[in-house]
């Protein structure tokens, strides 16, 4: 990869651990198994990448950036409501195509209790996380398909926290807690913070 400029080639570094991180997990980001995904020299990962903690973190970062770029994308492709955004944001429509996602988030956030990179990469993908929610909320607004009374920066915060505790409940594979009572679930405490006009 020498005829390739230093940007472009960090970026195909990085392509190729999402799809390891994706695949086998962020557990599994070793440099030498990157460097294999990537076709390139373990020494080029060491010339991009201060650290194999920087390149988790690094790799945490893109997976949110790609994944938020895909809500918005397939929302305009299928002219999805707002509602449905929302519910795809949160990791709610279609959860086995989501599982990968919030497999991963999971896996990051076990990380950032004990390392100070992937923890400070942790926080900055919660914001955009929550900035996608309070986008969705004002647009959905906006365009008169709900409307809600408390401020957009608190309920796309009580959505995280509510989507992230039912998400960990769904997990553990209760059998009185399948995938049925998963969406009634989420679907109620949403319309419990928005009024849908029809």
């Amino acid at each position: 990869m020498s005829y390739l400029s230093r940007d472009v080639r960090r970026q195909m570094i990085l392509e190729a651990a999402v799809k390891v991180a994706y695949e086998e997990g962020l557990s599994a980001m070793t440099v030498r198994r990157i460097a294999e995904e990537a076709q390139t020299a373990t020494g080029q990962i060491h010339h991009h990448f201060a650290s194999a903690a920087e390149l988790k973190a690094e790799t945490f970062k893109l997976s949110v950036d790609q994944a938020l770029t895909l809500l918005n994308d397939t929302g305009k492709q299928e002219n999805a409501s707002y509602m449905e955004m929302l519910t795809w944001c949160l990791f709610i429509e279609n959860h086995e195509e989501a599982r990968p996602y919030s497999k991963l988030w999971k896996e990051a956030e076990v990380i950032s209790y004990h390392d100070e990179t992937m923890h400070d990469a942790f926080r900055l993908v919660t914001r955009q996380w929550h900035e996608a929610i309070m986008k969705i909320l004002e647009k959905g607004s906006f365009h008169g398909e709900f409307k809600y009374e408390r401020p957009k920066e608190l309920i796309a915060w009580d959505l995280i926290a509510y989507s992230h505790g039912l998400d960990g409940i769904f997990n553990l594979g209760i059998k009185e807690f399948g995938q049925k009572e998963y969406m009634d679930s989420a679907e109620t405490f949403i319309r419990s913070q928005l009024t849908l006009i029809s």
